[in-house]
C-alpha cells in the first residue's frame, strides 16, 4: 500500500474567512497591497463547491505552482513578501468530493489513516481536519489519487481533532489575474 503526501503548512502565507464581492463574469480579483504583498478575493456561492484550489506561475501558460486547497469559508489570501519587479499570474479552481471517515492508528508522533478508495475518477484525497472549537474542516494534507492510506504528524492537542477524508475532483477554472510587483 502507497502512501503519499503533502503537508499544507504555509505559514507565510495567510488566508482569511472575510467576506468580498466581486465580477461575477471575474470571479478572481487581486491588488498589489505593497511592492511585495498581493491580496486575492473571490466570490463563489454555487451550490456543491466544496472548496478552491489557488496556484500562481510566473508565466500565464504556467506551469503553475499550488499555493494552497481552500475551504469553502475563505474567500481571500494574502500572497507576501514576493519577489520584486516580476509579474505574476493566479488562477482558482474548485474542488468537490464526497467526505468519509477514515480509519486512524495512533503513533507517538503522529496519526496513520487509511481509507477505501471508492471512486474511480478522483483527482487525490484531500486529508481535512476540525480542530476544536471549530466549526469548518480545513485540508491538512493531500494525496495522490488510488492512494488509501498517509501519516499526519501532529501538533499538541491535534489528536484530538477530528478528521475526514474526501476524495476530490477539480473543477472549472477561474480568470487568471495578473500582477506585477514594485521596489
Amino acid at each position: 500500500m502507497a502512501s503519499a503526501a503533502l503537508i499544507l503548512a504555509l505559514p507565510a502565507c495567510s488566508a482569511r474567512s472575510a467576506g468580498s464581492t466581486a465580477d461575477t463574469d471575474k470571479p478572481l480579483r487581486g491588488v498589489l497591497t505593497t511592492p511585495t504583498d498581493i491580496d486575492l478575493d473571490w466570490t463563489d456561492d454555487r451550490p456543491g463547491v466544496a472548496g478552491h484550489l489557488l496556484e500562481f506561475a510566473t508565466e500565464e501558460a504556467g506551469p503553475y505552482t499550488v499555493l494552497d486547497y481552500l475551504p469553502r469559508q475563505v474567500s481571500d489570501y494574502r500572497h507576501p513578501d514576493l519577489m520584486p519587479h516580476t509579474t505574476f499570474h493566479y488562477r482558482l479552481r474548485t474542488y468537490r468530493g464526497p467526505v468519509s471517515r477514515p480509519a486512524r492508528a495512533e503513533l507517538p508522533d503522529g496519526i496513520r489513516f487509511t481509507w477505501t478508495d471508492a471512486s474511480s475518477d478522483e483527482d487525490g484525497f484531500l486529508l481535512e481536519m476540525r480542530r476544536k472549537n471549530s466549526t469548518g474542516y480545513e485540508p491538512v494534507a493531500v494525496v495522490d489519487p488510488d492512494v488509501t492510506a498517509t501519516t499526519l504528524v501532529t501538533l499538541p492537542g491535534e489528536k484530538n481533532a477530528s478528521f475526514r477524508i474526501r476524495a476530490f475532483v477539480l473543477g472549472e477554472q477561474s480568470n487568471v489575474v495578473r500582477l506585477t510587483t514594485g521596489e
